[in-house]
């Protein structure tokens, strides 16, 4: 029995010895300039065929251990927020990705990911089981204020650190489908810093916000969110909606009510906020009121209120008018 036993563990130990050195070899002689120049091209050709305008590109591919890749300086450029501004660039200093060998015998797809960019750590899997995928997606301090997205649709410049999760179930792999739970926070979020103009007019000193908030739960493709606001030392911010999910998140539908007030702390700090916001007590109309849009936005209470539609790539602000 031990004779038998030994020699079925000497074919084990070949079989296993075997597979090891397979894997390392083909992750050595694997041509990864052509897996990338496929990535690429594809991925393109795809947003090309959808309409859309984003564009990938990759610096360099080269392997993670034995089943997974690494991609370094991955760029993903869209179209400027604006007419006459720069496209837009998403940089990813660095991406991983690795697929569990265990999960493709039962004909699964279990692919583990991470990203090191903007200053933080982005981790995640995405399962994809046939007639279900997954995703989850944990953010631990990426740097809000190198999003160029969000700069160039503020107009001024951001600071803060996004941490969270979100967690999806996507039947047929739809998100027009899906469910499941968001829960994001920028912590330490401030806006301006004193060079930057908003709406083109004054230099904003930078307002502090604090801790951002954002908690939503998805049922059927929709996303309810049933929090979002912040109270920090010079605003007070909350908002209520619901996000339309798409399988391009930028093409997702936004329907939300948004309104936030200037504290009058801040308004009065200098002669560029009290020209900007108004100063406390005065009559006289702020600059930032001479568009029309945001004078008709303002509540009796010293509130803008709006209503954020349109797609998140490209939301539209309208004023909630107030008579």
């Amino acid at each position: 029995m031990k004779e038998r036993l030994k020699s079925i563990g000497t074919k084990v130990g070949y079989f296993v010895f075997f597979f090891v050195a397979f894997l390392f070899c083909v992750s050595w002689t694997f041509p990864y300039d052509k897996l990338k120049e496929r990535l690429v091209s594809s991925f393109n050709a795809q947003q090309r065929a959808s309409s859309s305008q984003q564009e990938l590109q990759i610096d360099e591919l080269d392997s993670s251990f034995i089943t997974g890749v690494k991609a370094t300086g991955v760029h993903l450029l869209m179209a400027p927020v604006e007419p006459g501004k720069p496209p837009v660039e998403l940089k990813l200093d660095e991406v991983r990705g690795r697929i569990s060998l265990l999960s493709l015998l039962v004909g699964n797809k279990d692919v583990a990911f991470k990203i090191k960019a903007f200053d933080g750590v982005i981790d995640g899997d995405f399962v994809d089981k046939g007639k279900e995928r997954i995703i989850k997606v944990e953010f631990d301090g990426v740097d809000v204020g190198k999003l160029d997205m969000i700069s160039q649709q503020l107009g001024v410049p951001l600071e803060g650190k996004l941490f969270g999760q979100v967690d999806l179930r996507l039947p047929e792999g739809k998100a027009s489908k899906g469910s499941g739970t968001v829960n994001l926070e920028i912590r330490d979020l401030a806006v301006g810093d004193g060079k930057a103009k908003i709406k083109g007019l004054l230099e904003l000193p930078k307002l502090t916000i604090g801790a951002l908030k954002f908690d939503a739960e998805a049922k059927e493709g929709i996303l309810k969110v049933s929090k979002f606001g912040a109270g920090g030392k010079d605003v007070e911010l909350s908002g209520e909606g619901r996000i339309q999910m798409r399988e391009l998140a930028n093409d997702s539908g936004l329907d939300m009510s948004v309104k936030f007030k200037v504290n009058d702390g801040y308004r009065g700090k200098n002669d560029k906020t009290k020209s900007l916001f108004g100063s406390p007590g005065s009559s006289i109309p702020p600059l930032f009121e001479l568009d029309p849009t945001v004078k008709r936005a303002k509540t009796p209470e010293g509130f803008y209120a709006f209503q954020v539609r349109g797609q998140l790539g490209k939301p539209q602000f309208l004023s909630l008018i107030h008579i």
